[in-house]
């Protein structure tokens, strides 16, 4: 028999021998559970045909512009042209109904052109949607972005070309298209339907073209831009303040508008983007820092979102954007400075747009997880909308949502065509 000091000593080795194998065993068998889950998880995604370093399928309709993305989707289309009373030369694209119906306009918002309401499936483009319901769609294109970049007398390489802002694009644009389309179909009224930036410019076409108002069945907003005061993306907030030196420095140097990513922009992206899932979804994940947290873009569109979201436009509509920003609650024109101001308006502080005199009726959608047009900056403007018909806050919308989401058709559009008149 071992002394009793030395059983001890032994019976304290073969604890802590028996100690190490137990824990050791618990590791393992906590790391084979660990690794089983992730297998599994792994091997769902493989299931769904979606692995984070899976090629993004190549999508043919990233090359197209958007009168080829109608034809290749099955339905009729027409491009039209209307020049503006200031010599721009605007682009529109419908797709017409066999027989003569009621009109729907869709105006696209800033950066973007007619193309971004036709990214989607037709199952879930509110532009297909409406073809398919035999309405008239007429798809609306801003001075300076890629379909809309011709003039009477001025080029695009010429500083002048570049000089609007939303007030132009309001004042000219707007009502051009839409006295246009109606004489075109021989429609008395037409509904609008606008997103963002496309809400805003309708906003300055009614005030400054009052007699419109009647020539409108409705109005529906989409993410509606207005005073922009609340905005809550941090890159945004932290440049505004700069704004003015910003567009001076970059005007100095000759850069007065443009803003489109033709050619080196297109291929970065398709580089840094498109190539695999996990690439896609860093990509979302940008769009969703910008615009506000959303689970409702496929990253398999992001070949799609990305040639549709930088179609060009001036530095003056960017600009606005901030000066809005920091002038508070107010929907204002642009801000020329006191001396310009003077000048333009006759007042040291730029015109504000009285949103309560606008008559056409209204209805807003908007989202509450919009960081771009914010909960608190559609509460403002609901409250000066004399002629309002409704509103409905989608609660976990974001800002590309209202173009770009998977359940777009049952969450929004099929809401939004209940309030147009039939087809």
């Amino acid at each position: 028999m071992l002394p009793s000091r030395l059983r001890c000593w032994w019976f304290a080795l073969l604890t802590i021998g028996s100690s190490k194998a137990i824990y050791s065993s618990a590791e393992s068998h906590h790391d084979y559970v660990l690794s089983r889950g992730l297998l599994e998880k792994w091997r769902t995604k493989t299931k769904n045909g979606v692995t984070l370093f899976d090629r993004l399928p190549r999508n043919v309709e990233r090359s197209y512009t958007p009168p080829q993305v109608i034809e290749h989707r099955g339905f009729p289309v027409e491009v039209h042209h209307v020049t503006t009373e200031d010599g721009y030369i605007l682009e529109l694209h419908r797709i017409p109904s066999r027989t003569p119906r009621n009109v729907v306009f869709l105006q696209h918002g800033v950066l973007q052109s007619s193309g971004t309401w036709l990214v989607n499936p037709s199952s879930r483009s509110l532009a297909f949607l409406l073809a398919e319901l035999s309405y008239d769609v007429w798809l609306g294109n801003f001075r300076g972005n890629r379909y809309s970049r011709k003039h009477t007398t001025l080029t695009p390489d010429e500083a002048e070309f570049w000089k609007f802002s939303w007030d132009e694009i309001g004042n000219y644009d707007i009502p051009s298209m839409m006295n246009y389309i109606l004489t075109e179909t021989g429609q008395s009224k037409l509904s609008y339907i606008g997103h963002s930036l496309g809400c805003g410019v309708f906003f300055i076409a009614m005030l400054k073209h009052p007699e419109l108002n009647a020539r409108i069945e409705i109005m529906v907003a989409l993410a509606p831009l207005s005073s922009f005061a609340y905005i809550t993306t941090d890159f945004f907030r932290v440049w505004a303040p700069f704004t003015d030196r910003i567009e001076d420095a970059l005007k100095l140097i000759g850069v007065h508008g443009w803003l489109d990513s033709e050619g080196f922009g297109d291929r970065f992206f398709e580089l840094v983007c498109e190539q695999t899932y996990i690439q896609a979804q860093s990509c979302r994940n940008w769009f969703r820092s910008v615009v506000g947290p959303s689970e409702n873009l496929d990253p398999a569109m992001i070949p799609l979102f990305n040639v549709n979201f930088l179609r060009g436009t001036s530095m003056s509509v960017i600009a606005q954007f901030a000066q809005n920003y920091n002038a508070g609650n107010v929907f204002q024109a642009y801000d020329f400075g006191r001396r310009g101001n003077l000048l333009r308006y006759g007042s040291v502080k730029p015109l504000e747009y009285d949103l309560a005199k606008i008559t056409a009726p209204v209805y807003v959608f908007s989202g509450g997880s919009d960081h771009l047009v914010t909960p608190l900056d559609v509460d403002w403007l609901l409250s000066k909308l004399k002629n309002l018909n409704g509103s409905n806050r989608i609660s976990d919308y974001s800002h590309l949502d209202f173009v770009w989401g998977i359940d777009v058709k049952e969450k929004l559009y099929e809401k939004v065509i209940a309030l147009l008149p039939p087809p």
